[in-house]
C-alpha cells in the first residue's frame, strides 16, 4: 500500500517536474535579438515603433502610434483593456474582427531568435494577444497563435511555420509572466462607442501590407 501511495505521489508531482524542466530549458536557449534592420527602423524619425535599449537591452520596443488590425478570421468580441495603474488608459480595445492596439504598447519581437522587419507586426498582435490572456480575455492561445501565423503569411515570414509551431510549442510558458501586473478588462458589445483615441492622434494607422 505504501509503495502504491508513493507511486500515487509521483504520477501526480510529475507534470509539475515535466513543467518546471521545461520552463528551464525554454529560458536557457531563448536568445533574443533584434535584427540591425529593425533597430534602424526604431531610431528613424518617422517610424511607428521605437527602440528602447535603456529599457531591455536587445528587444524592447513601443509603438508610437495607435494601430488597428483587421483580420475577418479573427473573431475577439468586443472588450477593452485598461492599464493596471491609475490613471488606467486604454491599451487595446477588441471589436469584433479588428483589433485596436493604443500608442504606447511595448513588447519584445519574437520569442526565439533574432527578430526581423517582417516579423514586427506578427510579433506585436501575438503579444497583444496574449497580454489580453492575462486579464482574461475571450481570447484563447489557439486564437492568437492563428493571428501570429496569418500575419506572417502576410508579411512573407520566411520561418513563419518553424515560428508558428515554437510558439504552439511553448506559448503558454510565456502567456502569464511572473510579476507582471494583469491589465483591467471591461467587456463592451458592438453599440458600446469606442474608446477615444490619445491626446494629439487623429486616427488609427493600419499597418496591413
Amino acid at each position: 500500500m505504501a509503495w502504491v501511495m508513493k507511486m500515487g505521489r509521483g504520477v501526480l508531482l510529475l507534470p509539475l517536474v515535466l513543467a518546471f524542466s521545461c520552463r528551464q530549458v525554454v529560458n536557457l536557449v531563448n536568445v533574443k535579438q533584434l535584427s540591425p534592420e529593425v533597430v534602424r527602423m526604431g531610431q528613424d524619425a518617422g517610424g511607428w515603433y521605437t527602440y528602447m535599449p535603456e529599457y531591455a537591452p536587445h528587444f524592447c520596443l513601443r509603438t508610437l502610434y495607435s494601430i488597428a488590425w483587421h483580420d475577418p478570421a479573427m473573431q475577439l468580441g468586443y472588450w477593452k483593456l485598461r492599464h493596471p495603474e491609475p490613471p488606467h488608459r486604454i491599451i487595446m480595445e477588441a471589436r469584433g474582427d479588428t483589433l485596436y492596439i493604443h500608442r504606447g504598447f511595448v513588447w519584445d519581437g519574437i520569442s526565439f531568435g533574432n527578430t526581423v522587419p517582417a516579423e514586427l507586426v506578427p510579433s506585436l498582435l501575438h503579444d497583444a494577444l496574449y497580454y489580453a490572456r492575462q486579464a482574461d480575455a475571450p481570447v484563447s492561445r489557439e486564437m492568437a497563435d492563428d493571428v501570429f501565423l496569418r500575419a506572417c503569411e502576410q508579411f512573407g515570414c520566411s520561418g513563419k511555420y518553424a515560428g508558428y509551431l515554437g510558439v504552439r510549442a511553448f506559448g503558454g510558458f510565456f502567456g502569464k509572466p511572473d510579476g507582471v501586473l494583469a491589465p483591467r478588462l471591461e467587456l463592451s458589445s458592438r453599440e458600446t462607442p469606442m474608446a477615444p483615441l490619445p491626446t494629439g492622434e487623429s486616427r488609427f494607422i493600419s499597418l496591413q501590407p
